[in-house]
């Protein structure tokens, strides 16, 4: 945990947002069962999504892993120094996963890359050159998903990964590295005999962090699974 007193202000407030986001979310915070958290803005077809089994899958099932993703920073460190910066997943929003007759739950071999976006203010009056620094973009993010799922039950486990990350601002830009979490490891379960599946977690507003990460479980609405592509190539 970082804590106030450990971070000294100065002309750049741009890495205290981030490391904070970085800090909490690699953090193993635990999973709210159960959870009706919504998904606003993803178009999954209208209705019930139907043909949810209260088995697990006699065959080898493609999932649909849809998500919903908000994390901000929001700090007043006195003396007209702030930073706000706020991460959003950008619809449609999933990650493909199979359920396998033996209950294992994997996505390798899928394609699970998809977009976050960010924006957000940093002020510094003291600053001449850029007393209001703006941010604005776009972030991929990946996933590893393992699991198994056992009468009716799926249990998930996903971690999420930024891929080359870089803030773009009107300063200039702060080159990241690969390796840094979009999210806390989850552990999420989900209930096949219910129509909607969902589970995820909370950090409540009010202090210098807040964030909503909910999860959606469904049979896939695509006939085949997005091939995964080497980014080291």
């Amino acid at each position: 945990m970082i804590r106030r007193e450990n971070l000294k202000v100065s002309g750049s407030l741009t890495m205290y947002g981030l490391i904070i986001i970085f800090a909490l979310c690699s953090c193993n915070l635990p999973a709210e069962q159960g959870t009706e958290t919504p998904l606003a803005g993803q178009d999954r077809g209208s209705g019930d999504w139907g043909n949810l089994e209260n088995t697990c899958p006699s065959e080898s099932a493609l999932y649909d892993l849809w998500f919903s993703h908000l994390s901000v920073v929001d700090i007043d460190f006195g003396g007209g120094e702030t930073i706000y910066l706020k991460f959003e997943n950008i619809p449609p929003s999933f990650f493909q996963l199979w359920i396998e007759p033996s209950g294992k739950v994997t996505n390798e071999g899928i394609w699970n890359i998809t977009d976050i976006g960010y924006q957000g203010t940093a002020t510094y009056p003291d600053a001449n050159d850029c007393p209001v620094q703006e941010f604005d973009g776009v972030w991929e993010m990946r996933a590893e998903i393992s699991g198994e799922c056992e009468s009716g039950i799926v249990h998930i486990h996903i971690k999420e990964e930024w891929v080359d990350p870089a803030i773009h601002s009107s300063c200039g830009d702060w080159i990241g590295h690969p390796g840094f979490y979009s999210a806390p490891e989850l552990d999420l379960i989900f209930d096949l005999s219910e129509s909607r599946p969902t589970d995820g977690i909370q950090v409540p507003e009010g202090g210098p962090f807040y964030a909503n990460y909910g999860y959606q479980l469904g049979p896939s609405q695509s006939e085949l699974p997005f091939p995964r592509l080497d980014l080291d190539e």
